[in-house]
C-alpha cells in the first residue's frame, strides 16, 4: 500500500512519548501521600495557573506559587511534601514508542506538538540529549504562545516541517487534539498504546 505521500509524523509528547501524560506517576504520589485518586492532577493543572502557563501567559514561578496555593488549600498538611514530590518524580520514557521514533528517524521529517511549560527546549536537551536530535520540528506550546487544540498550532508544524497538512500524521493522548489535527486535514489518531498506533501507522501505508 502507498504511504499517501506522508512525509512527516509528529508526537504529543507527555503520555505518547512519556509513560503518562506529564510524565509524573501520579496514582503512587497520591497512594504514598493518601490523597484523592486524580487530586494530584487537579491541584497542579486546574487550580493552578498551568494554562497561562503553558501559553507564556506566566511566569514558571507564578504558576508554582499557584500551584503551592492549591496544595495549600486542599492538603496544608502535606502541601510541602506533595509539591517536592511532584517536582522531583522520575519521567520515564515510553521505550516502544523510542523505539518507534528511531525507525522512522531518517524516512519521514519527525516532530513533537506539545502542550507544554516554557523551556521545552532545554528540557529536552537536558533529560534526552541522545534523543533531541531525532526531532527535526519541536513545538513547545509555552514557547510557540498557543497550544493544541489551536489548530494554528498543527499548520505551524506542518509549516515548519516544509509539508502539507495532508502529508503528516500526528497522534495524541487526547481524542480532542487527535480530533483538531483531523480538522486542518492531517492523518490523526488517537493514541491509545504503542501496538494501536503502529497499526494506525500501518493503515496508512506507514511501514513501522
Amino acid at each position: 500500500m502507498p504511504d499517501r505521500d506522508i512525509r512527516a509524523i509528529f508526537f504529543d509528547f507527555g503520555g505518547v512519548l512519556l509513560k503518562t501524560f506529564d510524565g509524573v506517576d501520579h496514582a503512587g504520589i497520591e497512594e504514598r501521600f493518601g490523597l484523592e485518586p486524580k487530586s494530584l492532577r487537579l491541584m497542579v493543572y486546574r487550580d493552578s495557573r498551568y494554562l497561562d502557563l503553558q501559553v507564556g501567559k506566566c511566569t514558571y514561578d507564578e504558576w508554582v506559587d499557584s500551584v503551592r496555593a492549591a496544595m495549600d488549600a486542599q492538603v496544608p498538611d502535606r502541601a510541602g511534601a506533595v509539591l517536592q514530590a511532584f517536582f522531583e518524580a522520575d519521567h520515564p520514557l515510553n521505550q516502544d514508542m523510542v523505539g518507534l521514533v528511531r525507525r522512522l528517524h531518517g524516512r519521514y521529517k519527525l516532530g513533537i506538538i506539545s502542550n507544554t511549560i516554557p523551556g521545552m527546549e532545554e528540557r529536552m536537551l537536558e533529560r534526552i540529549p541522545d534523543l533531541i536530535h531525532l526531532f527535526d520540528v519541536r513545538i513547545g506550546s509555552g514557547d510557540a504562545g498557543m497550544a493544541k487544540p489551536d489548530p494554528a498550532i498543527f499548520l505551524h508544524a506542518a509549516q515548519l516541517a516544509g509539508v502539507a497538512p495532508n502529508q503528516s500524521v500526528f497522534t495524541d493522548d487526547y481524542h480532542k487534539h487527535a480530533e483538531a489535527a483531523r480538522g486542518v486535514g492531517m492523518h490523526a489518531f488517537h493514541f491509545t498504546g504503542y501496538d494501536q498506533f503502529v497499526e494506525d501507522l500501518r493503515s496508512i501505508g506507514v511501514e513501522a
